[in-house]
């Protein structure tokens, strides 16, 4: 390992403690890390000469030429390009195809840029629900009467569900398209997808060289009636049958698409004909599953950041570790008035805990708790949270 090769970062994702283990990670394998965003910065605690402001309207031979000169004026030379969010996907592929690095190709970065495209990959394979795409309130309505209700209403160019709605008897087709506004392309695009029935699942992995190496599958719970994740469990607890079915499934999505370098999500619901894709991302996924669920449910065996910098470097494929506990992660609303400190502070002390802490969502406002147990302990646990978010007295004992 060159002890002159950096790593750049391209934006961030919201919470630090989902960006913070990834910066940490490039820099325990002793690369220099930049990071360049279309966010604020300063929060990161690199130096000035470590971080750049970027727009998506630069194009990425700009982008990667001053990440290049940024790197060598520093002493260092570019190893790999990573990226936080879908919006940043086809920048970064394209950055590092310019600066010659490994990483998913231009080409599969457009295809995850856009569901429909995404659909249309999937097509031949049999891993879509039954779907339409287009662009106005009169094709919104035409679908509707073709597909038959219930439905999901999704932005073709969104991430982390932004954007997305159940369609049902009640709904109004031009208050759904104007929430393609909320596009992080210039578009109007959106699909309109049939509900699928079944338990929804997160699948992470990483694919080099035509070797797919998936690390797990996490099972999702959703808010009553809604498309929130508010439950998120590492590892499975899928039957082996069920849980071979989503493997392949994802692999064969991972293909579809044609990921070739790097980290990957395949989000998917087990409806009782087999798994159905949601959606797949050419970058590791969120809801902390990379950044804690993974490496606490196998003892630290498996630390997805890490290697999706190996596996980028120097195609180093992880390999599956074993779970040696279940870890989850828990978002629980924050009465409106709590004492937030105070707050977390009490699920801090819960035996179960590992992190207690704020959790930016664009909806409530919530804090996310990540524990780790036996499976079977997970529900009285969860109403154990509960119940100390809306205590008001003095702190419970451990």
């Amino acid at each position: 390992m060159s002890p002159d090769r950096s790593v750049l970062h391209l934006g961030l994702r919201r919470s630090p403690l989902e960006w913070r283990p990834e910066l940490d990670a490039a820099a325990e394998l002793g690369h220099a890390v930049y990071v360049h965003s279309d966010t604020g910065l300063g929060h990161t605690g690199l130096p000035d000469d470590r971080v750049a402001v970027f727009t998506r309207t630069e194009s990425a031979e700009d982008v990667a030429a001053r990440a290049l000169r940024q790197a060598r004026d520093g002493g260092h030379e570019p190893a790999a390009v990573l990226c936080w969010g879908d919006r940043y996907v086809d920048v970064a592929a394209k950055v590092a195809e310019a600066l010659g690095l490994h990483g998913p190709s231009v080409a599969a970065a457009a295809v995850c840029l856009d569901k429909a495209a995404q659909r249309r990959a999937l097509e031949p394979h049999g891993l879509n629900p039954r779907w339409r795409s287009g662009t106005t309130a009169d094709e919104l309505t035409a679908a509707v009467a073709e597909l038959g209700l219930p439905l999901i209403f999704k932005l073709a160019h969104s991430s982390g569900g932004r954007g997305s709605a159940v369609i049902d008897e009640h709904t109004e087709p031009d208050g759904l398209v104007k929430l393609t506004s909320l596009n992080y392309e210039d578009s109007d695009a959106f699909l309109v997808e049939e509900f699928v029935d079944g338990s929804e699942h997160s699948v992470s992995g990483f694919v080099h060289r035509d070797e797919v190496v998936i690390l797990a599958v996490s099972d999702k719970y959703l808010a009553p009636g809604e498309l929130r994740t508010t439950t998120t469990i590492v590892p499975s607890a899928l039957a082996p049958e069920q849980l071979a079915r989503v493997h392949e499934a994802a692999e064969r999505a991972v293909r579809a698409v044609g990921i070739e370098t790097g980290g990957f999500h395949v989000d998917l619901r087990c409806s009782a004909e087999g798994p159905v894709v949601l959606e797949i991302g050419a970058r590791l996924g969120g809801d902390l599953i990379n950044s804690h669920l993974v490496p606490l449910a196998t003892g630290g065996a498996a630390q997805p950041y890490r290697s999706l910098v190996e596996t980028l470097t120097d195609g180093e494929l992880p390999r599956p570790a074993p779970f040696v506990t279940t870890a989850a992660m828990h978002l629980l609303p924050v009465p409106a008035d709590s004492d937030l400190s105070a707050l977390l502070h009490r699920l801090t002390d819960h035996p179960a805990v590992r992190i207690a802490a704020e959790w930016p969502s664009p909806e409530d406002e919530v804090v996310v708790v990540v524990t780790a147990q036996d499976a079977d302990a997970i529900p009285t646990i969860l109403a154990e949270l509960r119940q100390r978010t809306e205590h008001r007295g003095h702190m419970p004992g451990r």
